[in-house]
């Protein structure tokens, strides 16, 4: 599929270099949160990234969650605020609401279609980057707890991620 040029690209790269100019996860060890499996993640992002850029492109919509993903018509998503819409790993997507739900990844894996180990790989790889993102910056807000109960719900799901790093 060819890239529409006003697509976004990167979304997740982009991200993670936008944390590592703000000092990474430091803030996870600061606070006692770190683990292994957070400090493998961060080490090795560019393995994971180079993962993800191996797997297919597929259209995204960049910001999947549960305020812009309005309903269902059938077998349709019916989704507003596209801007960061583009090309993006398969499980993008996925991986990107599973941090936002308390649906377990299985169960979201069960709606899709296609080579479910490719979709899990891509969706726990950006559910664990995500969580363990979100958690740093939130614990410089006033009140970071449901970040920070977000990543601990998404602890297995770090694990898994450090073993496609």
């Amino acid at each position: 599929m060819q890239e529409p040029p006003w697509g976004a690209r990167d979304v997740l790269r982009d991200r993670l270099a936008t944390v590592a100019r703000r000092g990474g996860w430091s803030a996870l060890s600061h606070a006692g949160l770190s683990s292994p499996a957070t400090d493998a993640l961060w080490v090795r992002r560019h393995t994971a990234l180079a993962v993800l850029d191996e797997l297919p492109r597929v259209p995204t919509h960049g910001d999947a969650h549960p305020v812009n993903l309005l309903g269902r018509d059938r077998d349709d998503v019916l989704a507003i605020d596209w801007e960061q819409f583009g090309l993006g790993p398969a499980g993008f997507d996925l991986g990107y609401l599973l941090f936002a739900v308390d649906t377990p990844l299985d169960d979201l894996l069960a709606a899709r279609s296609g080579a479910l180990d490719v979709v899990r790989r891509g969706a726990v790889l950006t559910a664990a980057y995500t969580a363990v993102s979100r958690a740093a910056w939130a614990l410089s807000q006033p009140d970071p707890t449901d970040h920070v109960e977000r990543l601990s719900r998404l602890s297995p799901v770090v694990e898994e991620a450090v073993a496609y790093a």
